[in-house]
């Protein structure tokens, strides 16, 4: 009896240590989850959870995962918990992003929409669905730049390359190996920041941390230089000697510093003004006279997350920052401002139109007001993470860095100019029928350079655009009405081909040719918009064949009398004619006549009765070629 006493009792306190084992582990995982240390939490969570399957605990471990850049452990366990019905809202606009990363953009919309259920008018989310409906958009020239990676294998993350001196500066984190001090959020190291250049035969060297004060116990992260390089602003956690310093909030705020190059080693630190143990301000960047500053911060009176801000240098203090408003600013984040010299301001968002992640923009001030931000577009965007994007002096080369793989990693860069290629054919007027032996004079604009090209049995023609150029199309054939076009690459930033449809018909005297859409109101004869804009198309014709002679005319259909209708088509037809004669068509080529309902097209003729449609197929209004 005691023995079995004994035995049941162990079970019970197994059984009991076994529950209490993962309230135990959960517990310890809630408080590093609160306090952002996900890396530690993430180890409590798949501890407990071992011990029973919670649903909040799944979820937490989810977030912990996805806000630590670790997608794909992400996803089942989202997919868990909603498969489950005990998704939060959050969970559903997280699982969204991971399928937007993934590019699976239709289903990422439904889980933003049961997020938006829960928050309705969301502005993220709202922008995210519109960024899966116009995703089509971001791969409209996949040739304008030309990605090359820079080799990063010494490191778990690499981001924010600027150039420095021969090479570049970066941050990175690496692998913590036994006793070293690791950030409790990735379990890695923490950011220093480094220098790296290429050796004589364009090989990237083995980077170096940079010298001097400026790497210190925690976070140093992106930086920017003087024009003359001997002083750098830098992101850093807001830390004395050892220690971390949070606020009441139990939070470490960064702040930015400035550093001075002494001697090859960066020293004499010092914290900007604006900084606050309260927000964190970080990613600075400065303009080439060293007078104004960008930079990110998640301070009181912004638009959400973390917004672009400016400060200036007078007299020898920063200015307080002034936030650069709605247009750049949403209520996501946006990070890594980089100003360039010509004005341009690039910075990355996971709103506006992104393709999933943090994407680069370019905006631009002009006239007192920043111009709606641009997407940069994939190859130099992707359904990951793109950001801290800088342009070189040259306009043409410059870094990013983008988690395409599975890791933050850095990336070189160069811009391709736009292509643009001109696919012309020739046709019967009304068929597919090519037509062989049409010449075709493409006139330059600017140098008024003209090329010449025949089509073939195929009736087509090709011809490369130069960018920021103007074309005069010509298209001829003896005993053809002549074809003029004209296209642009004025303004355009990516690659486009243009088609050049010309319609050959011969030129036969005295055949009527109708002008379709040519309508007058009741019992009126005055030239209505409608009939405005095809009329123009004959104004371009005629302008394009100035030596022919043309007879405009007007027919009604056989309802009214025989007179009233030669009356009613003759001012119609002199209407038509003062249109292409006010539109600058010599008036001695032009005549008209009314023939009221003396030449019907059909058999709808006085005492006949006909439908609408065999009506307006009488109503029409023709010119034929006089005299050439």
């Amino acid at each position: 009896m005691k023995r079995k006493y004994t035995l049941l009792s162990g079970l019970i306190m197994a059984l009991l240590f076994y529950g209490c084992g993962a309230d135990y582990y959960f517990k310890k995982a809630d408080n590093d989850y609160e306090y952002m240390r996900y890396s530690e939490s993430i180890d409590n969570y798949e501890k407990g959870l071992e011990k029973r399957r919670d649903s909040y605990a799944v979820e937490n471990l989810a977030n912990a995962f996805f806000f630590s850049n670790q997608l794909k452990k992400a996803k089942p366990l989202y997919e868990e918990v909603i498969q489950n019905n005990q998704a939060s809202a959050q969970a559903n606009f997280n699982y969204g992003r991971l399928l937007m990363y993934e590019g699976h953009y239709k289903e990422a919309i439904t889980y933003f929409e049961f997020f938006l259920k829960d928050h309705p008018g969301d502005v993220v989310a709202e922008m995210l669905i519109a960024s899966c409906l116009s995703i089509n958009q971001r791969f409209r020239d996949t040739s304008l730049y030309v990605m090359t990676g820079i080799p990063s294998a010494d490191f778990t993350g690499a981001f924010s390359p600027i150039a420095y001196q021969n090479g570049v500066v970066f941050a990175a984190e690496s692998e913590v190996f036994q006793g070293r001090k690791q950030s409790p959020w990735t379990g890695n190291s923490y950011l220093d920041l480094y220098y790296m250049e290429k050796d004589n035969d364009g090989n990237w060297l083995s980077p170096v941390l940079l010298e001097g004060d400026i790497n210190g116990r925690f976070h140093e992260g992106p930086a920017t230089f003087s024009e003359d390089g001997s002083t750098v602003y830098f992101t850093r956690s807001n830390y004395y000697k050892r220690k971390m310093n949070v606020n009441e909030a139990h939070e470490n705020n960064l702040k930015i510093f400035k550093a001075s190059l002494v001697e090859d080693k960066w020293t004499n630190l010092e914290e900007l003004p604006f900084n606050s143990d309260d927000y964190s301000c970080g990613h600075p960047s400065i303009t080439p006279d060293g007078k104004t500053m960008y930079f990110v911060s998640d301070m009181p009176g912004g638009y959400g997350g973390t917004d672009v801000y400016r400060t200036t240098l007078e007299n020898g203090q920063w200015s307080s920052p002034e936030n650069l408003g709605p247009v750049i600013n949403t209520a996501g984040n946006e990070l890594f401002p980089y100003i360039h010299s010509d004005g341009t301001l690039y910075f990355s968002s996971n709103a506006h139109n992104s393709m999933g992640g943090l994407d680069v923009f370019l905006t631009y001030y002009y006239n007192n007001r920043w111009m709606k931000p641009e997407n940069l577009n994939y190859p130099l965007n992707t359904t990951s993470d793109d950001f801290g994007y800088v342009l070189n002096t040259n306009n043409i080369t410059g870094f990013v860095s983008s988690s395409r793989t599975d890791k933050d990693e850095l990336y070189a860069f160069e811009k391709k100019p736009p292509v643009f290629n001109l696919y012309g054919m020739a046709r019967k007027k009304g068929t597919d029928i090519p037509v062989e032996g049409v010449t075709v004079e493409i006139t330059v604009g600017s140098s008024n350079d003209a090329v010449t090209m025949v089509s073939g049995k195929d009736g087509k023609f090709h011809y490369k655009l130069n960018p920021e150029e103007e074309y005069h199309l010509l298209c001829t054939k003896i005993g053809c009405f002549t074809r003029t076009d004209k296209i642009s690459t004025i303004g355009l930033k990516y690659s486009e081909n243009f088609y050049a449809d010309f319609e050959v018909e011969e030129i036969i005297l005295d055949k009527p040719i109708v002008l379709e859409n040519i309508y007058y109101d009741f019992d009126k004869w005055a030239i209505r918009p409608d009939a405005a804009a095809e009329l123009d198309k004959l104004v371009k014709l005629l302008k394009d064949n100035p030596t022919l002679y043309i007879e405009m005319g007007s027919h009604t259909d056989a309802r009214g009398t025989d007179n009233y209708n030669l009356v009613l088509s003759d001012k119609r037809a002199k209407a038509a004619v003062d249109y292409l004669v006010s539109r600058g068509i010599d008036p001695k080529r032009l005549t008209w006549k009314g023939y009221g309902e003396t030449v019907p097209v059909n058999e709808c003729v006085n005492k006949v009765t006909c439908d609408e449609d065999k009506h307006q197929q009488n109503r029409r209004t023709e010119f034929k070629v006089t005299k050439k």
